[in-house]
């Protein structure tokens, strides 16, 4: 599995890189990309050497190199690829597409200080505009792959009750097929505020929920657990599931998302601010190549 890690010399690189090699597992290739502004203090340079003058960037990305390169857990092959870029969200797609990475993996959410996550710009940016997966975490979250020995136990997708469960579904799948240890759980939220809208008795919804789940996973053979969560709303729904140290989730883009784009919708921004795992956003009408045996 090939994966570009979004880096930068922080923790937040260093969280990308520990998140990247658990999706990856074992075997992946992780490309750590150093995207840059085309107009940088750092590019100046100075006089040193037996060449001359040197850049200073070329200096400072040779020193972030090797840290990020030291970040990569055995079993994992790296390589560093540094570009200087418009903007760095445009910068890591045609990385992403220039190297056929299966997603592109960024260090940890931030906490607000209201007490939910929020992607930072560049995040922010390719969760509307990324023609592959997005993979974010948050210190906690990768905190807890730390505890799980940097390795992932369970991959949970989340599946709304309109179309476009197939997809959020065979991503998750296959990620879980590629490591053989790994479990897949299906989620389907039913909120009873958005069923008031429209008359729903809430038993009926979930029943109704449960039952698209099984015929998606009947239809592809996939084996998974299902788990319908429900609450006053989509946020109370959330805080009934569990989550164990090595947990993952998949949620879908919005039905507004143009074919084989990401665009965020609304419960899954509301997810995104919630949850306390890794979270990989799945592009509309994504295809999902099956894992090798």
């Amino acid at each position: 599995m090939r994966l570009l890690v979004g880096y930068t010399a922080d923790d937040r690189g260093a969280e990308a890189i520990a998140l990247a090699s658990a999706l990856g597992g074992e075997g992946a290739h992780l490309d750590l990309a150093i995207v840059l502004p085309r107009s940088t203090p750092f590019s100046a340079s100075y006089p040193g050497g037996d060449h001359g003058y040197r850049s200073i960037l070329a200096e400072k990305i040779d020193g972030w190199a090797q840290t990020a390169l030291g970040l990569v857990p055995a079993g994992i092959s790296a390589r560093v690829i540094a570009r200087s870029v418009d903007s760095p969200a445009q910068g890591l797609i045609l990385l992403a597409q220039e190297t056929g990475a299966r997603a592109i993996v960024l260090g940890g959410r931030a906490r607000h200080v209201a007490g939910f996550f929020v992607p930072g710009s560049v995040a922010s940016s390719l969760l509307h505009a990324s023609p592959v997966p997005v993979a974010m975490g948050n210190p906690g979250a990768v905190a807890a792959l730390a505890r799980a020995g940097g390795k992932l136990g369970r991959v949970t997708a989340f599946v709304g009750t309109r179309a476009g469960a197939r997809g959020v579904i065979q991503a998750a799948a296959s990620a879980a097929a590629r490591q053989p240890h790994l479990t897949l759980r299906v989620v389907s939220l039913v909120a009873q505020d958005e069923l008031d809208e429209s008359k729903t008795d809430l038993s009926k919804a979930i029943s109704a929920a449960e039952a698209r789940v099984r015929d998606v996973l009947t239809e592809h053979r996939i084996d998974a657990e299902i788990s319908i969560a429900s609450g006053s709303s989509i946020d109370d729904a959330i805080t009934e599931l569990e989550w164990n140290d090595g947990d993952i989730a998949f949620i879908g883009s919005s039905r507004l998302a143009r074919k084989k784009r990401l665009f965020l919708g609304t419960t899954g921004q509301r997810i995104l601010r919630t949850l306390p795992v890794p979270l990989v956003v799945v592009p509309k009408s994504h295809s999902v190549e099956p894992a090798q045996s």
